[in-house]
């Protein structure tokens, strides 16, 4: 499953291995030069501004150029991240339009050669820089674009990559380069037996068959990975382990053949929401949303409005992280355990949405602008998408004296962004429904990763063959995909109906009776956050309520919401095994904790060859959970054992990351509004 390309992934850029190495940055930035009248104009409208709104071009390029002329800022620093330093609740809730906005931005500014990372708080109405100072020794940022190119002719132009490649019957310069954060496999020495300073940035990069077909992920080339030093530009460490055939495969099939189905088209005279700058309104609900570099799709001050009122569901929604571990028992394979969020950034790799494919005909796009690393902003197009669709129905009854029929079409409102993330493409998707339910889902699709093998009992013992085509030399090439799971984190922060909540878990038991038929739900409330650590349990029929502490509904019970799993997986990988103790979030399905305002991710803040116990491991302590503003993280997964059916490429597999059900929230259905 896998991983990021370079910067051509922002722009759909070629590059081969073995090309001289020009930059493919610096051509895609061309591609996405707009002038300052053009970013200007990016900016939301003054009477749509809000305290959250993400970063324009404007205040990017201001931002970095403080941080540029600070003197304590290393020359020739990259700038990995550049993004909204949020308020706080305080001043987001105290906010009317019209006001003056508090403007703030985070910049990270990375010495390269002396593996340092710097952060700036810089005040942008101002112009000054609020804070400056390096992280602790060795704290590494997430890949950035720079990188992808700059690794390029470092791995193409090694003599032993080279003598790999040939020793397999392919060409140097017919490889694509397949780029990796560094992972856990350490590197004591380094090819000429020299010491490897600790906690020097390691990035790692795989070989696939380019030649003049598409899509190399499903042409693997076995047994060589590369090892970068990414402080010097130099390789570390070329493994050339196992050689298997390689394939030629060209991505085409020819023995299932279908007639064209003719067009499908969503037509609507006039969208049911409406837009002001970040903001939607739609069937009582109101929400902002912002692209966010790392966390991709980001839902905030969602709310529920009824006679002009406006009721709070929750402050922030977000993907947290996704862990992938893969299940091959291999040296050049161990390594393998993406967290696609806090390496990447589902951001970074927005991938433009196109209708007909991503969105319906019916969906309004919206771009978005975030910081490159050299100082400037790069434009993504057609980033988010929010549209209406046919949910089905969403109700039905029958009067029993004169057989009327009442009925309601189920419509639903979906935002959604997806994001490249090498050969795999995740897509985010909130789904809202004028019953008051909120669903989050996520897609993944693409191509899975790929192994070359020698013999079918060899592929099927920790994965399966997809493939046998010819090999390079003429004879046979068996693909393999390994065993793998991928694991969702969303942080959400509900404040419903405010942000003083309490927790209740809710298990359904057998009662004894004499007719033998009662069971009922036991609410259990959790107290502090050693109770917030939470498995599912489908023989309770398991769940969890969110009551409002002050807030009460017409039958004079706390309004709340319920909190439903989606789906869940269990880690397989050993539980001391590195990256599952990075992962720690994957423990548990559920965990609650005590609002603090820096803690929004369940891998830690930098995650990118992070150490064990950050994150949500960290922020989980004995914290009150009673009358408190809490956040949850909720973990859902995907088992991926691969089968013929997903190769050439891999059919969408939709995974349900929770929903919130409406419970006691309103005074009645509130779909009864739906006309």
């Amino acid at each position: 499953m896998r991983h990021l390309i370079l910067i051509a992934s922002i722009c759909s850029l070629t590059a081969h291995a073995a090309s001289a190495p020009q930059s493919p940055r610096s051509n895609a930035i061309k591609a996405f030069t707009a002038t300052t009248a053009d970013i200007a104009s990016e900016a939301a409208p003054v009477s749509c501004a809000h305290p959250l709104d993400p970063l324009n071009g404007l205040e990017i390029n201001l931002a970095v150029s403080l941080v540029k002329a600070n003197p304590s800022t290393p020359k020739g620093a990259f700038f990995p991240n550049v993004v909204l330093n949020e308020p706080s609740k305080a001043e987001v809730m105290a906010f009317q339009p019209g006001k003056a906005i508090p403007r703030e931005a985070i910049v990270e500014a990375f010495d390269r050669p002396n593996n340092a990372l710097y952060r700036a708080v810089v005040d942008l109405k101002a112009k000054k820089i609020k804070s400056f100072s390096q992280l602790s020794p060795q704290t590494q940022p997430a890949t950035f674009f720079t990188e992808y190119a700059d690794i390029l002719p470092v791995v193409s132009q090694d003599a032993q990559w080279q003598a790999a490649m040939l020793k397999r019957g392919v060409k140097p310069e017919d490889v694509y380069l397949d780029v990796w954060a560094g992972g856990d496999l350490t590197i004591p020495v380094d090819r000429n037996g020299d010491a490897v300073p600790e906690g020097t940035r390691i990035m790692r990069v795989l070989s696939f068959l380019r030649g003049n077909q598409p899509n190399p992920y499903d042409r693997p080339i076995e047994g060589v990975v590369v090892a970068v030093d990414m402080n010097h530009l130099k390789v570390l460490q070329v493994t050339d382990t196992v050689i298997a055939p390689v394939s030629t495969y060209n991505g085409k099939t020819t023995d299932i053949q279908h007639e064209p189905l003719s067009s499908l088209q969503s037509v609507q005279t006039t969208p049911g929401f409406q837009v002001c700058g970040h903001e939607i309104s739609w069937q009582g609900w109101r929400f902002r949303f912002a692209l966010l570099p790392r966390e991709g799709l980001v839902l905030y001050d969602v709310k529920h409005e009824n006679k002009g009122v406006l009721r709070p569901v929750a402050y922030r929604i977000g993907l947290s992280e996704i862990y992938v571990p893969y299940g091959l028992p291999d040296s050049n394979w161990v390594w393998r355990t993406a967290f696609d969020v806090g390496e990447y950034g589902m951001g970074r790799y927005a991938n433009p949405l196109s209708t007909g494919a991503d969105v319906p005909s019916n969906a309004k796009f919206f771009g978005a602008r975030l910081a490159d690393d050299v100082g400037g902003s790069v434009a993504f197009p057609r980033a988010v998408a929010v549209y209406e669709r046919d949910g089905g129905l969403l109700y039905k009854r029958v009067d029993p004296t004169s057989v009327v029929q009442d009925r309601r079409e189920a419509r639903e409102l979906v935002i959604t962004a997806n994001a490249w993330i090498g050969n795999y493409i995740y897509g985010v998707n909130y789904i809202f429904s004028p019953s008051g339910v909120l669903d989050a889902r996520v897609d993944a699709t693409g191509t899975t990763l790929n192994q070359g093998v020698n013999s079918i009992s060899e592929g099927s013992v920790h994965g399966h063959v997809l493939d046998t085509a010819k090999s390079l030399d003429g004879g046979t090439a068996l693909v393999a995909a390994p065993n793998h799971q991928h694991f969702f984190n969303f942080r959400i922060d509900l404040d419903v109906d405010g942000p003083s909540n309490r927790i209740s878990e809710s298990n359904v038991s057998g009662k004894a009776s004499d007719l033998g038929n009662a069971f009922a739900a036991d609410e259990t409330l959790l107290a502090d956050e050693s109770q917030g650590r939470r498995t599912a349990n489908i023989n309770k029929a398991r769940s969890w309520k969110v009551y409002s502490s002050d807030s009460k509904n017409s039958l004079g019970m706390p309004t709340g919401y319920t909190v439903l799993l989606g789906d869940t997986a269990v880690p397989y990988s050993a539980s001391d095994f590195p990256a599952r103790q990075r992962a720690g979030f994957v423990e548990y399905p559920l965990w609650a904790t005590k609002y603090q305002a820096n803690e929004l991710y369940a891998s830690g803040e930098y995650p990118n060859q992070g150490k064990v116990g950050e994150g949500v491991i960290k922020y989980s302590g004995n914290e009150n959970l009673v009358d408190e503003d809490l956040v949850f993280w909720i973990t859902s997964g995907l088992t991926h054992i691969p089968d013929v059916e997903q190769y050439p490429v891999m059919n969408t597999e939709t995974v349900t990351a929770f929903k919130l059900v409406p419970y006691g929230y309103f005074h009645s259905n509130p779909a009864l509004g739906v006309r």
